[in-house]
């Protein structure tokens, strides 16, 4: 038995509740059984019970066993002296809170309908990590639909967070928002730290005063990169060298340094020099707002806007001074879709909440349908099974759904599992 399983019953009241009793056969009628509680302290608060014929407001705690309380030590702390029921499955042992005072206790061994308690078990014995696979055919497909769209909801409202507290450090301003969520999402993960530490490093404010020249943003991009000391320089690093000794000296500019770049295991398309010249030619196509291509560009203008070619040097070359056979340089579907997914979707429906406009939000779900589904390690544990898995709408709600529900075996608190649970019949 676990605690989430009695949590679970608890709150949904999947138990027998008639003519419950305390162990020392005190009546007992739950009004509302609290609201759970995932902070320190007791499991549910604000619970409303009947005991002996007298209301109670107060907390309930929830243990496997009795002896539990002491086992945790909950006599000590005094968080636990507002609980008024003290519900377990077994009971092993009366709990004193005071000289003469106990915790009433209320036992569900006996209550709890044993085939539920088999699916639940079951569930969490499987050895795939997609618990529920063997019995999603039993499901109503909408079931499967709901859950997606609410994980999904989970995760951009999750990502909404995270910039509402980047947006402090920004001043407020949304182009430097993006301009800092589109500089990690190009570092992908192997240089996703080297790249905030970039755009931290030089601020949209001062990239935005240089937009008509591209030599300016390719100068301050790999000056602020630490690049431009490594190695024999060439023609093309010298007119570099030379713009950002100008820059850097007008705007007293700190480079990062080159050693926060990594190099292992990549293949030469993801080397951070061109990585570093697709950014910059970007951000030298955004025009005077970045925020109008992020907000409000159609898909078509977004992929035109992402699909950039650095300039030629980039076609002969992967590293600064070293020349290379000739080779595409521009940005391939993959990480394009990827920047879309991880950047402009996210941070046009983080706005969209920001301002009120229920469109945009609408508009920000709709471009993931047209994205094509992901496939990577986390997306192919869904292979086969019956949820939908046809867009990058659903690709993401999975990723969500794995990485906050599946992998942490939190069946109950999914509304597929909850069913698969709950249903009627046998297993």
């Amino acid at each position: 038995m676990k605690e989430d399983f009695l949590h679970y019953v608890w709150q949904h009241r999947h138990y027998d509740f008639f003519n419950l009793k305390t162990t020392d056969g005190v009546g007992v009628s739950v009004v509302f059984p609290g609201y759970h509680n995932f902070d320190a302290g007791p499991d549910f608060m604000q619970a409303v019970v009947n005991i002996g014929g007298m209301r109670w407001v107060g907390s309930v705690e929830i243990h496997c066993r009795s002896s539990d309380w002491l086992r945790h030590r909950h006599q000590c702390d005094e968080k636990y002296k507002s609980v008024i029921l003290h519900v377990v499955y077994e009971h092993d042992a009366d709990i004193q809170l005071g000289e003469k005072e106990f915790v009433p206790t209320l036992e569900l061994k006996e209550r709890i309908p044993r085939e539920m308690f088999i699916r639940y078990e079951t569930l969490m014995r499987m050895p795939d990590m997609l618990l529920c696979r063997s019995q999603l055919p039993m499901l109503e497909p909408i079931v499967l639909q709901n859950q997606m769209s609410a994980v999904l909801l989970e995760r951009l409202l999750r990502r909404q967070a995270v910039f509402q507290s980047t947006l402090g450090s920004c001043q407020q301003d949304w182009n430097e928002l993006i301009y800092r969520t589109l500089a990690i999402r190009f570092g992908c993960k192997k240089n996703e730290t080297a790249f905030e530490l970039l755009a931290q490093s030089l601020p949209f404010r001062i990239v935005r005063a240089h937009l008509s020249s591209r030599l300016q943003i390719y100068a301050l991009v790999f000056g602020q990169a630490g690049l431009l000391d490594a190695g024999e320089r060439d023609g093309y690093m010298e007119r570099l060298c030379y713009e950002y000794e100008y820059l850097r000296y007008k705007y007293q500019l700190v480079p990062i340094g080159g050693h926060q770049w990594n190099w292992l295991r990549l293949r030469p398309q993801n080397f951070p020099p061109l990585r570093l010249a697709q950014f910059a030619q970007m951000l030298f196509e955004t025009g005077n707002e970045l925020s109008d291509k992020v907000l409000k560009t159609g898909m078509q203008g977004i992929r035109t806007w992402l699909s950039v070619a650095p300039d030629d040097y980039w076609q002969t070359h992967y590293m600064l001074g070293k020349v290379s056979p000739k080779h595409a340089s521009g940005m391939g579907n993959a990480i394009v879709n990827s920047l879309i997914v991880n950047v402009v979707v996210p941070i046009r429906f983080s706005y969209a909440r920001f301002s009120g406009d229920d469109g945009m939000q609408e508009d920000a779900l709709a471009l993931l349908e047209r994205i094509p589904y992901e496939n990577n390690k986390t997306t192919r544990l869904f292979s086969g099974s019956a949820f939908p898995s046809k867009s990058a709408y659903d690709s993401q709600a999975q990723l969500e759904l794995m990485d906050r529900y599946c992998s942490q075996k939190r069946c109950l608190t999914c509304s597929v599992g909850e069913r698969i649970v709950r249903a009627r019949g046998a297993p």
